[in-house]
């Protein structure tokens, strides 16, 4: 039976830098590998990513929603790992404040955007950061994408347009 896991991601400016995770060594997922802040969405948000992002960042970072800025859901990636298929809601925003608490995930850095991609990460995480700061985060539509680990880990990227004027004119 394939099952479903639900996660969200964030990435949060401030200035020239993004604000980074080095997960803990002890980390099940991902030890030592770099991500930005988020985690598994609780039954109660799945159909609204975005609360469960606030959560994540309150609860890894202590910065709270409104010091959060232009939150937009930008990405929604989809891999297969065994009988379980992960959707990470990937968000992008800005931060009114740099101070940020210890957390048990691991580490957070502010790191330059110059050097973000010369961290470890998941690679479907770089990937989508990478197509991000590619495009200037220049998107009118949430990009889906699909990992294709046979090609060395790349994810092929649909757009998820607004249909609802089109439903309306029929």
């Amino acid at each position: 039976m394939i099952r479903l896991r639900n996660v969200c991601t964030a990435f949060l400016r401030n200035g020239d830098d993004y604000l980074l995770m080095k997960r803990s060594d002890s980390r099940k997922i991902g030890p030592g590998l770099w991500y930005g802040v988020g985690g598994h969405m609780e039954p109660d948000e799945i159909s609204s990513p975005q609360e469960a992002c606030l959560r994540e960042i309150l609860e890894e970072t202590g910065i709270p929603a409104e010091d959060v800025i232009g939150l937009r859901h930008r990405y929604i990636v989809m891999r297969r790992s065994g009988d379980e298929i992960v959707v990470n809601h990937f968000f992008f925003g800005q931060t009114r404040t740099r101070a940020v608490k210890d957390s048990e995930e691991g580490a957070l850095f502010w790191v330059p955007e110059r050097e973000v991609l010369e961290r470890p990460f998941f690679s479907a995480i770089r990937l989508t950061l990478a197509h991000y700061l590619e495009s200037g985060g220049l998107m009118a539509d949430i990009l889906v994408g699909t990992v294709d680990q046979a090609e060395d880990a790349l994810i092929r990227w649909t757009p998820l347009r607004d249909m609802s004027q089109e439903v309306n004119r029929s």
